[in-house]
Parts: C-alpha cells; structure tokens; sequence
C-alpha cells in the first residue's frame, strides 16, 4: 500500500493534468464556466465561478485517494459541487467512457483530452526519493481539496487574457490531510501546476506525532524578512499598520499562491483578516507551515484553526471567519501581534 504522502502528491498532479489539458488546445475552444450562487460563492468576490476542469480536477483527485485509501472515500471533501451545467461529473471505468460524459458539455475534442488527463499515470511524478515518514492511522483522516484555486486567474490565463503577473502561475492545487478527532493539520501538498512552462512544481509537508519533514521540488533558498502578502480587498488600516512599522506589503493573487509564497520563504506572513478563505485553501499550506517551523492561526482570535468540520454543510460554514495568519515562525508571529495591537 503506498503511504499517504505519495498519494495525495499523485491526487494533486491527476488534478494538475487536468488543469493543464485546458491549455493544449486552441484559445478560441469553449472552457465551460458556471456562475456560483447562494452559499457555494465567495462572499468576497461580486461574482463567483467555477469551470469544468475544476470539477474533472476535484472528481480526479478523489478518485486517486480513494483508489489507494477506499476507507478514505466518505471523508474526502472538496471546495467544488460535482455537477456543473446540469451533469454529474465523475470518473469512469476508462478514457472512453469519461469522454462520453464530458461530451455532453464541451466540444468532442476537448472532452477527450481532458478525460485523457484525468486519466493519466502520474505514479512516479515527483514521488522520486520520498522520506519515510510515520505511519499514520489512516482510520482517524479526514481530506480537505481545493482543485484549482485560483479558478478567475485560471480562465484569464487559458484565454490569454492575463497580465504578465498574473494568470496561470497563480494557480494551486491544494491537498490537505488532517486528524477527525482533533482537527490537527497533518500532511500538505500544493501543487502548482503551470511552473516553468508547465513542468510543474509541487511543495509538501508533514507535521504528526513530533514528526516535521517537508520538501518539493525547485523550492528557492530564499528567507525573505518583514516581507507580508495580502489581499488587494484587505482593509487599508491593516496595510497602514505593517507600512508604518517598516514591513514590505505586497499583493498577490490566489489565496493558495500568496500561502505557497509564505511556505518557500518568499514572504515572512500572508494576512486576510476577513473571513474569505476556507478550509480547503487553508489546510494544506497550514500542514506545510507547521512541518517548517511556523503555524496559520485566526486573525481575530489568534487560536489554532481546526478542520474537522461536520460533513456535508453550507460551503459557507466552512470559511475560516475570523480570517488567518500565516506565518514562517514563531519570533514573526511575535512581531506581527505587536504591531496589530498598536
């Protein structure tokens, strides 16, 4: 039975080749968008979506877990309903039979590229030289998924329609683990799935019994100080206050990509002290976190964020409310505390 690690990094890159697929073909196909409503949104944006490919990516990655984990099938939840346009997205038996369903909502063509990638082998991507890690009672495991986060910034870059510093490298698949019974964040995997050209880049780690190893590939020797992401809608009184006590305030898109930047020490802190983010954007990144020495903690109340949730709620319940602190250690924590009570 291979371990939980190289299955949820083999989950992230099934749904990283789905993402990718979209882009193999001609700017002018038809990615089929769906406007969220009602308790599926974000209250943060006017309007909210989703594509087909975040849901062939969601259906893709479950299916991998359970493959492996079947005992794991009734406890992996993801940020996207699986129908879209009136169908049932699942993965079936082989190619042919996931194309057919496709087809009943995008061209012939398109259907069979992206059934072909959901279907893809991707046993031995970046699964080379793992460490052993603890083993894990996979009866106390929950999955958190968010299949492609970053969905605005992934249509405007299938479109062509992005900024140079924007668009598809923006765009993570985030795969967290955590304990039922407590909540605790224990293995993460992000995935980013557009990295130099393409090739893809994915970052884990794990934090369970004592245990803290992480690693991935091209991560960047950087640790850069007093450097704090936030959202482009975070309250200006917050920036004001990083800003005057001499911190670097940076935006970037993506809340997976801004905690991406945190976890490879290309930022000391990400911020949103709104209640935008969700369990799935937060999950995997809290475990990278943690395995490295820094934590994701409440904005309002500065406690831990748990993630055993009941099952089968409102989307929205699932927001962290209090918004998050992310953080690359304990003395940042420390700094960012004080200046927020100035």
């Amino acid at each position: 039975m291979k371990n939980i690690l190289e299955t949820l990094i083999n989950a992230s890159e099934k749904a990283a080749c789905v993402a990718r697929s979209c882009c193999a073909g001609s700017k002018n196909e038809v990615l089929l968008v769906a406007e969220k409503f009602d308790g599926d949104a974000n209250a943060r944006f006017e309007r909210d979506f989703k594509t087909i490919a975040d849901v062939l990516a969601q259906e893709a990655a479950k299916t991998e877990i359970a493959r492996h984990f079947p005992e794991l099938s009734e406890h992996v939840r993801g940020e996207e309903c699986s129908e879209i346009g009136g169908v049932r997205i699942e993965l079936r038996e082989n190619i042919e039979g996931t194309t057919d369903l496709l087809q009943y909502l995008v061209a012939p063509a398109v259907a069979k590229r992206m059934a072909e990638a959901a279907h893809r082998d991707t046993e031995h991507t970046f699964c080379d030289n793992l460490p052993d890690i603890p083993e894990i009672d996979i009866s106390d495991v929950g999955i958190w998924i968010d299949p492609i986060d970053a969905t605005a910034e992934f249509i405007a870059g299938v479109q062509g329609h992005a900024d140079a510093d924007r668009g598809l490298p923006c765009v993570t698949v985030l795969i967290g683990a955590y304990l039922r019974s407590t909540g605790e964040p224990i293995v993460g995997v992000i995935n980013q799935p557009f990295y130099n050209n393409g090739k893809g880049r994915v970052v884990w780690g794990i934090n369970y019994k004592g245990a803290h190893v992480s690693g991935g590939n091209d991560i960047p020797d950087t640790n850069e100080s007093n450097v704090i992401l936030m959202s482009s809608a975070e309250k200006p009184d917050v920036a004001d206050k990083f800003k005057q006590a001499g911190w670097e305030v940076k935006s970037a898109p993506g809340a997976g990509h801004k905690l991406l930047k945190v976890a490879i020490g290309e930022a000391t802190a990400y911020i949103m002290s709104q209640g935008t983010t969700f369990r799935w954007d937060t999950c995997a990144p809290h475990s990278i976190l943690q395995a490295k020495g820094g934590d994701l903690i409440s904005f309002s109340t500065k406690s831990p964020i748990t993630y055993n949730d009941e099952m089968h709620m409102e989307p929205q319940h699932y927001s962290n409310k209090d918004g998050i602190i992310a953080f690359t250690d304990m003395a940042t924590i420390e700094k960012i505390k004080k200046i927020l009570d100035n």
